[in-house]
């Protein structure tokens, strides 16, 4: 008989549960906390709140911004009110993880995130299946059927995404920051992907009392479903079974279901391009057939259990729902309980774990981000969709299932994708009317509508795990679009809450799911489309993180010869053999169009494959080049504009300086001369010792088998863009630098001095030498630095600036204003996504053959450790038969001795009745003798 008691130690009320007659060690022991719903819960005085407005909505005359047209309009403004928030149009700048990134104050580390990846569990979809063909009508009338359905399949990530959106994702906020503004996961968005209900029973994950367990109302009706009982027995002698002393989900089904198996593990997932859905997969296909009878091991579990019939089906539902056994038990019922609330906060609680530690792919955050997953799939095109007719269920995140059909990202990629969502996109799961409309809460809605008022206030969600308390703020006004209202400054938060006490927690609760408010809402037309106002763009654009703003290294440049054109331009072109000049004079118009043409070609080409931040360094006040021979020198000291800018660079070759005849200018003529150099990052200057004081960096290695390992994983740890940039696999040639000559150079070594060439120059112009000179020097100086830069790990960079004021000390000897270069280089110190940027592109470089002969690696490693892990079941096997052989022999041997004992006690009885029959025989053999006397003496006297 089960027995269930209450006791205490501590000052702490345990469940203990137990059986008539057993050992005291396997009695089991559960901590009890205090009720906040049933018969026995606490009574609390639920007064009205400050959370509720008498109208959610305002319409007032604003400037609005339409992102699409990128126009401001005059127009009346639908905004979303908040009752948590006070107007504040501080523009304070958020933090995001990946600011935190790039300040040295977080890294993922090398590891894959250990959070978020799925588990393959024996039996657990065939049960499924099985509970929902048997009870779909208990399912439905839960307001759970949609959701048991979903957990059916496998979600599966991309690894470089979720990385992604978590780099993006502000804890402050519980928001999404990308370009346009804010956006987050909605209560809604729960229901709609996740077919979770919001309204309902307040979600109460605790231990019940023995006197909840076991006692009854008056009318002799349970104060919980009998099956919550069934599920503490169950849990009992899993737990006495286990030699681990816990009580695992496998160890549950395999607990729980008795029936062969007929799914088998998925492969090991390789996350590669694919062009569309994938043929095949190994999840459930998501029929659901008729109920089968349920074969004589399954029947025996309920039988050991002593259920009693009439709530098998009762007890089998609430085991397959028993993440809490008081609450799966009343859900098996039919009880609808609010999972939307509790499950959002979980959702925010771990996303704010993960955001705020110093290592996020370390971090132990628990919460069901597979419904992270359903958000991405339906606003981002993110996964491939299965058609959507092939599921009858109303969780559209089972669209999106399956093992292979999340979508291949690299990290830049992801980060270009999760900035790419465009206000039109934003309201796709919203309800809407023909024609804008007020709707009042009288709680009299359908289950739609009602659901739909409590996503549009502004709360604070709750979750109670045992002792834990978790709140987090709601606020969906942030994400107003998302609803098809206008979006405006959202405001500073009133009061910080983060836990409270089980009353508090469930007032916070109560108040987020009330209904007959009688509150009005205002729903925007169906063909509404999300604005947001004038001053919301001024105050995103002080207030959002540098790092998700435009303009960022995913953010493909444009052409830096756009902003020359017209000018007199040099330009370098890439040839086969050796690194060319030509000279465009300012009276050569058309060929310097086709040059400009053909350059501005190659440079959009190049910043497609390997884009990159032009850095610039133009003069404030541009001064000419004076080219008389009268022209006294010392008026020729005057600055020259210079852009340098980054192009791309030859293979082979030494690198020689040509540049065309330039007529003599006049004394008054007023050139600008603008300089298209190529990639500073792959020339190989031969500088040493302009920086030697400056920390060597030449250990700053293992970035190539860094590289491969997170080729298809991606991370945002690895090595500098321009170290890759200097691989030897690039086998540029470095060789001495010459001054620009008016002859053409030899291709084998530097030119002579010998007689002149026929030129129009008629002076000796000492302004344009000392003008080249000048650029000679600046474009050393810039590649050097950039080389230095690329070779210093991002940590380190910081501790460059001391050394780099001497460089720009430099540039001001030489005249030159180093103050739009120095701002490039401290940009590239505080935001290095530029590495990412660059990475990325690199990955897309790699030859086919090369990615094929990592990925046929990769999966001889994987086959070799698989038959390992093989060979290793094997031997578990083998040495859980010996042990059970083991038991069997010890059962054996228990029990030949205690036989043993019992006829050693026999024979000890025996030997001990002997003496005693001795005696007897001995007394008889008296009375005989005395019988015989009396008989003599009869004789005598006879």
């Amino acid at each position: 008989m089960a027995l269930f008691n209450d006791h205490s130690i501590d000052d702490h009320q345990f469940l203990s549960i137990s059986y008539e007659g057993a050992a005291p060690a396997t009695q089991v022991d559960l901590w009890v906390h205090d009720p906040a719903i049933g018969a026995l819960a606490l009574d609390w005085d639920l007064s009205p709140d400050s959370h509720h407005l008498s109208r959610w909505y305002t319409e007032s005359s604003r400037e609005l911004f339409n992102h699409g047209k990128s126009t401001f309009i005059s127009d009346d403004a639908l905004l979303l009110r908040s009752s948590l928030h006070k107007k504040n149009n501080d523009s304070e700048r958020f933090l995001l993880l990946g600011d935190r990134i790039i300040n040295g104050d977080a890294k993922w580390g090398n590891t894959t995130p250990q959070f978020g990846e799925i588990s393959f569990i024996d039996g657990y979809w065939e049960w499924l299946e099985d509970v929902l063909a048997r009870n779909k009508d208990m399912l439905t009338s839960a307001k759970i059927y949609d959701a048991v359905f979903a957990s059916l399949f496998t979600y599966v990530r991309n690894t470089n995404l979720i990385r992604s959106f978590c780099e993006l994702w502000c804890p402050s906020t519980n928001s999404l920051h990308v370009p346009i503004g804010e956006v987050s996961i909605s209560l809604w968005d729960l229901r709609q992907t996740g077919g979770l209900s919001i309204d309902g029973i307040f979600y109460d994950e605790v231990v019940p009392s023995a006197r909840e367990l076991t006692g009854a109302h008056k009318k002799d009706v349970p104060l919980l479903p009998p099956s919550c009982k069934y599920l503490f027995l169950a849990y009992r002698k899993i737990y006495c079974a286990s030699e681990a002393s816990n009580v695992t989900v496998h160890d549950w089904v395999k607990f729980w279901f008795k029936e062969d198996p007929r799914y088998k593990q998925p492969p090991a997932r390789v996350q590669k391009k694919r062009l569309g859905e994938p043929r095949t997969s190994n999840n459930p296909t998501g029929f659901i057939g008729e109920k089968k009878l349920r074969s004589k091991d399954t029947e025996k579990v309920f039988d050991d259990l002593g259920v009693e019939k009439d709530v098998k089906e009762e007890t089998n539902l609430a085991a397959l729902l028993s993440c809490v056994f008081k609450v799966a038990s009343m859900m098996a019922q039919g009880k609808r309980f609010s999972l939307a609330v509790p499950v959002l906060a979980s959702i925010y609680h771990g996303l704010r774990e993960i955001t705020s530690s110093p290592n996020p792919s370390k971090c132990g955050a628990a919460f069901p981000i597979h419904y992270v997953y359903g958000w991405l799939g339906r606003y981002y095109d993110s996964y491939f969709l299965s058609a959507p007719t092939k599921f009858e269920c109303g969780a559209r995140m089972v669209r999106l299932a399956g093992e292979k059909n999340a979508k291949h990202f690299s990290f830049q990629e992801a980060c270009d994708l999760l900035k790419s969502i465009t206000p039109s996109t934003l309201s796709l799961l919203a309800l809407g009317k023909p024609q804008q409309g007020i709707v009042t809460d009288h709680g009299k809605h359908s289950d739609s509508w009602n659901d739909y008022v409590i996503s549009l206030r502004s709360s604070y969600l709750t979750l109670r795990r045992s002792n834990e308390h978790i709140v987090e703020p709601y606020s969906p006004h942030r994400f107003a679009r998302q609803f098809r209202f206008c979006q405006d400054i959202p405001g500073k938060l009133r009061e910080e809450l983060s836990t409270g006490t089980l009353e508090a927690i469930y007032q916070l609760w109560e108040s987020c799911t009330r209904l007959n408010t009688r509150a009005d809402f205002m729903i925007p037309s169906h063909s509404s489309e999300g604005l947001t106002t004038k001053e919301y763009v001024e105050w995103w654009k002080k207030s959002s993180s540098n790092f998700c703003g435009d303009k960022l290294a995913c953010e493909k440049p444009k052409s830096p010869l756009a902003a020359a054109k017209g000018k007199n331009i040099i330009t370098f072109r890439t040839t086969k053999s050796k690194l060319a000049t030509e000279v465009t004079p300012p009276s050569s118009r058309s060929k310097g169009k086709e040059v400009t043409k053909a350059v501005t070609k190659e440079s959009k080409k190049a910043a497609v494959v390997n884009p990159k931040t032009p850095l610039s360094i133009p003069a404030s006040k541009p001064k000419p080049i004076v080219s008389k021979a009268s022209e006294p020198i010392g008026e020729s000291k005057k600055r020259t504009n210079i852009i340098l800018s980054e192009g791309s660079s030859s293979d082979k070759g030494e690198r020689h300086w040509k540049r065309s005849k330039k007529k003599a200018a006049d004394s008054d003529s007023r050139l600008k001369e603008n300089v298209t150099v190529s990639d500073l990052a792959k020339l190989d200057y031969n500088l040493d010792g302009i920086l030697d004081d400056l920390p060597d960096t030449s250990n700053h290695v293992e970035f190539q088998n860094q590289f491969a390992s997170d080729e298809r994983e991606g991370s945002v740890d690895g090595p500098d863009p321009f170290d890759l940039a200097l691989l030897p696999k690039q086998n540029f040639v470095s060789g001495a630098i010459h001054l620009p000559s008016t002859s053409k150079p030899s291709t084998s070594k530097p030119p002579m001095l010998g007689r002149a060439a026929p030129s129009t120059v008629t002076a000796f112009d000492t302004g344009s030498m000392i003008s080249c000179g000048r650029l000679l020097a600046a474009k050393m100086y810039d590649s050097n630095i950039k080389s230095i830069l690329g070779k210093t790990p991002f940590e380190k960079l910081t501790s460059l600036r001391p050394k780099l004021q001497v460089i720009y000390a430099e540039f001001s000897k030489l005249e030159l204003d180093y103050s739009p270069l120095q701002t490039q280089v401290e940009k590239y110190i505080q935001n290095t996504t530029n590495y990412v940027s660059m990475r990325s592109n690199f990955a897309s470089e790699m030859t086919l053959e090369v990615k094929e002969r990592r990925l046929a690696d990769v999966d001889t490693k994987r086959g070799q450790l698989m038959e390992e892990l093989d060979q290793l079941d094997l031997e578990a096997k083998k040495l859980r038969e010996s042990l059970e052989g083991i038991d069997a022999q010890r059962t054996h041997k228990q029990h030949c001795v205690s036989t043993l004992q019992e006829e050693q006690a026999i024979i000890e009885a025996t030997e001990v009745m002997e003496p005693t029959d001795m005696e007897v025989a001995s007394n008889l053999e008296q009375l005989l003798k005395s019988e015989l006397e009396e008989i003599q003496n009869l004789a005598w006297l006879d």
